[in-house]
């Protein structure tokens, strides 16, 4: 399974369901490019998404992520991965983190492996994530044949530049509640507490303007937030990757049973 993975391989009792549908390692590593867009939303829609959890809402900020991550492990065979990721920042215990409220990937090992080992909220998606040299990017999210975010970004270092809190330090990993499905009835039979952090050194953010739609979707109601845009930026990052040798990986509580 060797390419398959680039340089890993699965693991002996990995856990992962045999025969792996789909496989895949503990072990990753891919370089990162970011559009973020960081926005303000009613803070009564966020909490409303946040009420099936324990954790504490820090402020009325969203930040819609938009992931390119060329060469990624789990998807050596399209080349690269791609990510939608909408972001709040929240407290836990001792942890300044952030949770995902929806989340899209273009991967099905990457949405089999982040849910079912972390909990992430991901669903699969098709995408654009266009870059010219100037440093424009355009592209689109798309579900099911159903357009979600039409986007274009125009780097401008006079925009403002506005993070996700106003704390010195930011948000740091992510948190999620995990959940198994009882398989005698509609319930939850196994829910837990899962933190992870993993490496990442993003380089300085380059201001810019956003350009949106996002599109009224039923099953996926990312436009029914109705964000107001605060500030947009690019990063990018060469260290980025996952697994027990490079990442905090924490089960922090039992919840259900």
């Amino acid at each position: 399974m060797t390419a398959m993975f680039g340089n890993y391989k699965m693991h002996q009792n990995s856990g992962v369901n045999p025969p792996y549908s789909p496989a895949y390692p503990v072990e990753w590593e891919c370089p990162l490019r970011t559009l973020e867009v960081i926005t303000r939303v009613e803070r009564s829609k966020i909490e409303k998404l946040l009420s099936d959890t324990p954790f504490e809402l820090v402020n009325d900020r969203v930040a819609f992520r938009f992931m390119l991550s060329p060469g990624h492990t789990l998807a050596v065979h399209a080349g690269q991965m791609f990510d939608l990721m909408v972001t709040v920042p929240v407290r836990y215990q001792d942890l300044f983190t952030q949770t995902h409220i929806f989340m899209y990937c273009s991967d099905p090992m990457g949405i089999c492996a982040g849910r079912e080992l972390f909990g992430y909220t991901k669903k699969d998606t098709h995408y654009a994530f266009d870059e010219t040299r100037d440093g424009q990017i355009s592209g689109w999210v798309r579900r099911r044949g159903v357009q979600l975010v039409d986007y274009h970004f125009t780097p401008d270092p006079d925009a403002p530049l506005i993070l996700l809190t106003d704390e010195a330090e930011q948000p740091a990993g992510e948190i999620h509640v995990r959940r198994l499905p009882d398989p005698e009835k509609v319930g939850t039979a196994y829910a837990d507490v899962v933190y992870r952090r993993t490496p990442l050194q993003y380089s300085k953010p380059l201001s810019g303007r956003i350009d949106w739609t996002l599109h009224a979707s039923e099953y996926d109601p990312i436009a029914a937030l109705e964000p107001e845009v605060l500030s947009a930026h690019f990063m990018t990052s060469n260290v980025y990757g996952g697994g027990f040798a490079v990442e905090d990986r924490r089960l922090l509580q039992r919840l259900i049973p």
